[in-house]
């Protein structure tokens, strides 16, 4: 059984937008689920070590990499799903490695659940086609970041990808995550951070970054 919050968590989730909790609490009456708990450290999913299910994170934070761990995909939080990868394939292996970076409540809904779901209900039909499209424009991204030559260029396009209407980016990962997401340093992060303040371009407020001048950024990037 979800707790109160827990629900309220399940329904800020991309697939459940649009649902009440007490709406989700007579949804996941009708299909089968699993609440599982993760200590900090532990391999949640990997490479050989996964099972076909849509996963959703009700607390604590998922580490994802590639390889062996030196590429820093994303830092997943409550809301934040996963699994969608190997849901309705038939590949022998998972794409990533995700690790608990402290405890974790994770729900899990098998394929059987997400089938019934997309049968029955039109509206997690809909949020989970608009999942998928915003995971390849996220992939996509990547890539871009990847590509980009300088330190300036991948800090500058993550800053404005992650810039909400306000102007801020929460960061949800250490600097040493974020530099390892970049594919950078952690000392070059820090030296671009630096440039980037004394520019009046960004200022840092903890892990909140203030955009000041957002069109510099856009022609650093």
């Amino acid at each position: 059984m979800l707790t109160p919050q827990e629900l309220k968590t399940l329904s800020a989730s991309p697939l459940f937008h649009g649902y009440t909790p007490e709406g989700l609490n007579l949804l996941l009456e009708e299909i089968p689920w699993e609440k599982r708990q993760f200590a900090k450290g532990d391999v949640i999913y990997a490479p050989d070590q996964f099972r076909k299910e849509l996963a959703a994170v009700l607390s604590g934070r998922v580490l994802v990499t590639k390889g062996d761990g030196e590429l820093v995909v994303s830092m997943l939080t409550e809301a934040d799903l996963f699994g969608a990868a190997a849901l309705f394939n038939d590949e022998a292996d998972y794409v990533s490695t995700l690790t608990a970076r402290s405890s974790c409540t994770i729900l899990f809904l098998s394929q059987e659940a997400v089938r019934q779901l997309i049968a029955r209900q039109p509206l997690f039909r809909d949020n989970y086609i608009h999942y998928l499209s915003c995971r390849i424009r996220f992939l996509s991204d990547k890539i871009d970041a990847l590509i980009q030559g300088t330190g300036e260029k991948k800090l500058t396009g993550f800053l404005l990808r992650q810039m909400d209407g306000e102007g801020l980016v929460s960061l949800n990962c250490s600097m040493t995550e974020l530099a390892a997401r970049l594919n950078i340093s952690r000392a070059a992060l820090y030296r671009e951070m630096q440039k980037l303040e004394e520019r009046d371009a960004i200022r840092r407020d903890g892990r909140t970054i203030v955009i000041q001048r957002p069109e510099l950024l856009s022609r650093l990037s």
